[in-house]
């Protein structure tokens, strides 16, 4: 007797991603977003950066790889800190200012094995070039995985590392239920994995917990508080930013951040061939 019992395998993932990102309350980021927080990324990133750099770096094995491509690079972390053991390097990014800061950073480190690519995820990728290694460190929260990963393993030959959000919110739970936005929140990086999986790919997964340095900075002032919620969440409308108003002048003395203090992310890499 046949069973009428799904598995895995019937599962649409891709369209289930889909959905997600259709109900996730926010507006996708620009080019012009990320050129406006560029300028924050020209000190060589937060005082956790060096951290996650060399976390994410170790997990990596670049034998016999020459090239990297790195999508989604903003100020070129990961490429630039493996440029000295590749031939060549590709930082791609949107962000024609993200681009402009890899650029600096080259030039103060002596580096000239790299080029730059301005594309987005949704571009034709038709001339950027294959890789040994292609690189996407934080830089995945797009409107179709499906497409995006097809990408990446069209253009790595040897492997595909890549950090993903394991949470489904970017800032504190309690801002968001305080404002009234505890919702669906953003897909995780389950999607890939089951995707990955659905494909034949055989895919490795590991966590990354970084801390949040805030608390070495200064409280955040007002504006600033504000400005950061909706960075992560989108435009606030007036109830709800009267609602967050309330919340920061009730927490106001221990506010560092909107982020929570740790966030873990999901280190994901397979080999395409």
């Amino acid at each position: 007797m046949m069973s009428n019992s799904k598995t895995i395998f019937d599962i649409d993932f891709a369209e289930l991603y889909r959905n997600h990102v259709a109900q996730a309350i926010r507006q996708p980021k620009t080019s012009d977003d990320w050129d406006k927080k560029a300028h924050n990324m020209k000190s060589g990133g937060s005082c956790a950066g060096a951290s996650y750099i060399q976390d994410f770096i170790s997990r990596m094995d670049l034998t016999d790889a020459s090239t990297l491509l790195d999508v989604g690079c903003g100020g070129g972390t990961i490429g630039l800190a493996l440029a000295s053991g590749l031939e060549k390097v590709y930082e791609l990014d949107y962000s024609p200012k993200m681009l402009e800061v890899v650029k600096e950073r080259a030039a103060e480190k002596n580096i000239d094995n790299y080029e730059c690519i301005l594309k987005s995820w949704d571009d034709n990728w038709d001339d950027v070039p294959e890789c040994d290694i292609c690189v996407s460190s934080r830089s995945s929260m797009v409107n179709d995985i499906e497409s995006a990963l097809a990408k990446l393993n069209s253009k790595a030959k040897k492997a595909v590392y890549m950090t993903m959000t394991v949470d489904k919110d970017f800032i504190s739970r309690d801002i968001l239920r305080a404002i009234g936005r505890d919702d669906i929140g953003f897909p995780t990086y389950i999607y890939a994995m089951n995707l990955l999986y659905q494909q034949g790919y055989r895919v490795s997964v590991d966590f990354l917990e970084t801390q949040n340095c805030s608390s070495k900075m200064l409280t955040l002032d007002e504006p600033s508080f504000i400005e950061a919620v909706q960075w992560s969440i989108g435009t606030l409308n007036e109830e709800e930013i009267d609602r967050l108003v309330h919340y920061y002048q009730k927490n106001q003395s221990k506010l560092y951040s909107a982020q929570p203090m740790q966030r873990a992310w999901a280190f994901i890499h397979w080999k395409t061939h």
